[in-house]
């Protein structure tokens, strides 16, 4: 069988308590718009209606629903690297679309001289980097309780890997990363979409929620990492996964 070891094991509480914590928070905020209607990139607000732009489409719904019977809120269909345009309304105030129809939603049914694009398909499509980082993060969650034997014979460096706890921690520092990466890229992404809202008359744009879990997730994860890394190993303490 092939030698190898950490010098602590990550099967312990100040690992997995931080890690999986980290992974549930980029979980979580990966059913964004129109999955669920509380993550989201960027959100406008015009005079009665508000528009959030997530990972996967946009909702629109009314401000003020005082007196109003029937829908309040209209999303998209669900959508991989969309783009997303706001119709400039140059006869009145600005709103955002009150019907259930996918292009007028997206604002892809507009004019091309009378629409203004917020987010283009190149910046929705990086959001599978959040996809990745959750995948990553749940395959270490994994490496935790699986058996080496699950993996391999004996003789296998997979096996060894995993008896090891190298590939539970390879796997972590691979999810912590991405997770980092993925608060970099929705920076970026969500900062000049919120601007290009503002440059349009009648809408104030805001910044989203979703880079807010992949900073906090990347954190929990490093600490998870760093406590393993890091821990002085007293004699007999390791255990093998």
């Amino acid at each position: 069988m092939v030698s190898l070891r950490l010098n602590n094991s990550p099967r312990v509480p100040s690992f997995w308590g931080p890690f999986a914590l980290g992974a549930v928070l980029m979980l979580i905020s990966t059913f964004s718009e129109p999955i669920w209607q509380n993550f989201y990139i960027v959100r406008g607000t015009a005079a009665n209606t508000t528009v959030k732009v997530g990972a996967w489409g946009a909702c629109t719904a009314l401000r003020n629903t005082t007196g109003v019977n029937g829908p309040t809120s209209w999303c998209s269909d669900k959508h991989s690297g969309f783009d997303y345009y706001v119709e400039l309304n140059t006869t009145g105030v600005q709103q955002f679309p009150t019907i259930a129809d996918d292009a007028a939603i997206l604002g892809t049914d507009a004019p091309a001289n009378n629409r203004a694009l917020v987010i283009g398909s190149g910046a929705t499509s990086t959001y599978w980097l959040h996809v990745a980082a959750v995948i990553t993060g749940g395959l270490a969650c994994l490496s935790l309780i699986m058996k080496p034997s699950q993996l391999g014979s004996e003789q296998s460096r997979l096996f060894a890997l995993q008896k090891s706890g190298i590939l539970t921690i390879l796997l972590a520092i691979t999810a912590c990363i991405l997770s980092f990466v993925c608060f970099i890229v929705e920076i970026i992404v969500a900062i000049p979409a919120r601007n290009k809202l503002n440059a349009i008359p009648g809408i104030t744009g805001h910044l989203g929620n979703i880079q807010w879990f992949s900073l906090p997730s990347s954190v929990c994860m490093l600490v998870g990492i760093l406590s393993v890394l890091l821990r002085s190993t007293v004699q007999h303490e390791y255990v093998d996964l």
